[in-house]
């Protein structure tokens, strides 16, 4: 097993079950100790925390192949750390976490795919971190959608479509800007015509700006 596939983990792990959510529904909470580890197949899911204003502050985006929650199933937390919650219509594989544990130790094969997995998040993750440390607004919010339309997007003309729709609050909950401060900056951009919005939020980054260095 080279690749995590949907395919290769349901050859996997035959007593996996399919299980849908729908946009904006919560499928873990934060605190919960969950009976089952997730497979991403198709949609987004993000990764977030709540402050003590009630703001929503995100940690990390997941796209297809990526398996949650890890932290919890390894051992490393003793519960589920942060919200996950659906971005846009979401499936998911739901492994046992007794097999899937099981596996991992006996399959050395799956554990390379794993770390493999897992060393393509970090590197996802250092390239946020990032474009999180530009100091003002605009590099923020343009390389916040730079990071999106590269891990999370596809080739749409001379532009980069996000996969999934982009709301004005969840670049803020993202970047840590006011929603406010989000829709001027979202303006500006597009008047210098470096992103464009289409009808159905599909954000578009223009494919030039992508091969810019953050």
């Amino acid at each position: 097993m080279k690749k995590l596939t949907v395919e290769s983990i349901k050859s996997k792990f035959p007593n996996a079950r399919t299980r849908t959510y729908s946009k904006g529904q919560i499928i873990y909470y934060q605190g919960d100790k969950p009976h089952y580890v997730f497979f991403l197949a198709k949609g987004h899911i993000r990764y977030y925390d709540i402050d003590k204003q009630g703001n929503e502050k995100i940690m990390h985006l997941m796209g297809p192949c990526n398996i949650f929650p890890m932290l919890f199933v390894f051992g490393i937390a003793e519960d589920v750390p942060a919200f996950y919650g659906a971005i846009d219509a979401v499936e998911v594989i739901a492994i046992p976490v007794e097999e899937f544990s099981k596996v991992t130790k006996q399959d050395v094969e799956f554990s390379n795919s794993l770390a493999k997995r897992f060393l393509t998040e970090l590197d996802e993750l250092a390239y946020r971190i990032n474009s999180l440390e530009k100091s003002d607004a605009k590099s923020k919010v343009l390389n916040a959608v730079k990071y999106m339309a590269l891990h999370y997007g596809h080739t749409h003309g001379l532009w980069q479509q996000i996969d999934f729709p982009l709301t004005q609050q969840l670049i803020a909950d993202f970047t840590g800007l006011t929603r406010e401060t989000v829709s001027t900056t979202m303006q500006e951009l597009e008047k210098e015509k470096l992103i464009r919005s289409q009808k159905t939020l599909r954000l578009e980054v223009k494919r030039s700006e992508l091969e810019k260095t953050l």
